[in-house]
């Protein structure tokens, strides 16, 4: 996925935002379209409608009317400029609009103008990984004001990572369990996942405040659980001294733990709330009753690299092998951090870091895989191989529930556990799931 993806993403996750493409409109199409038919939801992403001539002339005239109309038509808290690839290739001076569109209601204080950031977003290099991740560094550089003292309150800045609605959702519970103050940058828990009430929202009704990012200055730390999106935890580090830990991905036993240890530590927490010792021991049993099915099975898996991070440390612990592991995000730190979770096995897989869909079937074919592990695009592979797709990650678009998707934390963990081992019973036993089937034993 390009970067202006990510960026919406993140943008999404801001209460009263409007994201608005400076681009064609075949970009927003193109956004609205892949997030709608993932999230289930309505989603506005504004245009300013580049066309022929304005990649000639330059698309200034565009950019000011559609923040002209973008302001009279849904007085937005927030607009979010994200750039493309054409606006980025003729060289538009972006923040130069902006600030042309805001001098000239300079003369009229009675009108009151949306706060506005312009995030660039090439779309012909990185990902939306990218993409989300440099919207949030720009969302506190633009908006963080200096901390109001020195002592900074016992408040948590949590950066998750473009996770979905129900794993975000997963983490602000853990967090109320453990009575953790925090903010979450950005909260799409809501935004991404509303409930049908009856009225028509065109602006995020849910999601993280500018007043909470004005303040992220002020917390004690910055928990960043993606380690590709941890520059606004490094910004706030650098700016204003909030102390910054990248962590990865609370997938499974392991990194959940890891996780607990570390709010634990900050929040001089000595005991774990009993409902989190009982989900943790619920995934614990559940490892244990569905090991015959699991393990020594070969598994592919593609997708962002830090999910694809947390599945593998998690599918090492229920006893797969990952045989596969792919991004099509090149990343050192993707191969660092799978070169550290393999070095304690016995496995070799094959890392595919910065490939494609073509490359995964090739090995595929070559090695040959008990389960597929990914987004939606993997099942042609699944039908062609004639071998099970686990959807998880983005986009899942041929399947409803993409939005309650939870394989963060132990409840997590339990379910993303639950539903591998039935789509491996599903197609490997017979009816009563009892009896390997003959036909399918590798």
């Amino acid at each position: 996925m390009c970067q202006p993806m990510g960026a919406v993403q993140a943008l999404l996750g801001v209460e009263g935002a409007m994201p608005l493409i400076h681009g064609s409109q075949g970009c927003s199409t193109y956004m609205r379209f892949q997030l709608c038919r993932h999230f289930r939801e309505p989603i506005n992403v504004s245009s300013s409608s580049m066309s022929e001539s304005t990649v000639v002339y330059g698309g200034e005239k565009n950019l000011l009317k559609a923040l002209e109309t973008i302001k009279s038509q849904y007085n937005p808290i927030l607009i979010g400029v994200t750039s493309s690839c054409l606006t980025e290739t003729i060289g538009d001076d972006v923040n130069g609009i902006i600030t042309k569109f805001r001098e000239s209601y300079s003369e009229d204080p009675e009108e009151e103008v949306p706060q506005i950031l312009s995030v660039s977003t090439p779309s012909y290099t990185g990902s939306h990984v990218d993409g989300y991740d440099k919207t949030i560094k720009t969302l506190l550089e633009s908006f963080t004001l200096p901390p109001e003292s020195e002592n900074k309150k016992d408040v948590i800045n949590i950066v998750p990572g473009n996770l979905s609605p129900a794993d975000v959702e997963e983490i602000k519970e853990i967090l109320q369990l453990l009575e953790v103050d925090s903010i979450i940058l950005t909260d799409t828990s809501e935004s991404l996942h509303a409930p049908l009430d009856g009225s028509v929202e065109f602006l995020s009704s849910g999601g993280t405040t500018l007043d909470e990012i004005r303040q992220a200055s002020n917390s004690k730390t910055t928990l960043t659980l993606s380690k590709h999106a941890d520059s606004g935890g490094k910004f706030l580090e650098k700016r204003f001294n909030v102390p910054h830990i990248s962590l990865p991905l609370p997938v499974g036993l392991e990194n959940t733990d890891g996780f607990m240890k570390i709010i634990s530590s900050l929040e001089d927490i000595e005991n774990i709330p009993p409902v989190l010792e009982r989900d943790r021991g619920r995934l614990l049993d559940a490892m244990i009753d569905s090991q015959t099915y699991n393990y020594r099975r070969k598994v592919a898996i593609y997708g962002d690299p830090d999910l694809v991070c947390g599945l593998v440390s998690f599918l090492t612990e229920i006893g797969m092998e990952p045989s596969i592991i792919a991004t099509g995000t090149r990343s050192n730190k993707f191969r660092d951090e799978i070169h550290r979770i393999i070095s304690r096995t016995q496995h070799k897989p094959v890392v595919l870091n910065g490939g494609d869909l073509y490359d995964l079937q090739r090995q595929v074919k070559k090695r040959g895989v008990d389960l597929l592990i990914g987004n939606s695009y993997g099942a042609r592979i699944a039908i062609e191989e004639n071998i099970p797709l686990f959807r998880v990650g983005f986009p899942v678009f041929d399947r409803v529930g993409a939005q309650r998707i939870r394989i963060l934390g132990y409840k997590g963990g339990l379910h993303l556990l639950d539903q591998l081992t039935n789509t491996i019973i599903q197609h490997y036993y017979d009816e009563a799931g009892y009896e390997l089937l003959d036909e399918l034993i590798r």
